[in-house]
């Protein structure tokens, strides 16, 4: 009996630390007036908080554009291209 009780537990905390894991993932491209603009150079996590950076240049003129999100994928900085809200990954970061 306390072979299941334990296992209950083990597998709730596996699946709730799971649960809360993810970050949130930066799109391919940044669209400007329906026309996909900026691409993304690079991406990637601050150890201090968590939060996610997005680095995006436009190719045709060299203008740069960053975006940070949150570990729940909320827009915590950036231009006024960046969406709102980003996807989250479900696998960690």
């Amino acid at each position: 009996m306390m072979f299941n009780a334990r296992f209950a537990m083990l597998a709730l905390l596996a699946f709730l630390t799971g649960a809360n894991a993810g970050c949130a993932t930066c799109q391919e491209t940044l669209e400007v007036n329906g026309v996909a603009t900026y691409e993304l150079v690079s991406s990637y996590v601050r150890s201090e908080n968590g939060f996610t950076v997005c680095d995006y240049v436009d190719n045709r003129n060299g203008d740069e554009v960053t975006c940070e999100y949150t570990n729940v994928g909320l827009l915590e900085d950036g231009d006024s291209y960046c969406p709102q809200w980003s996807r989250m990954d479900g696998y960690g970061c």
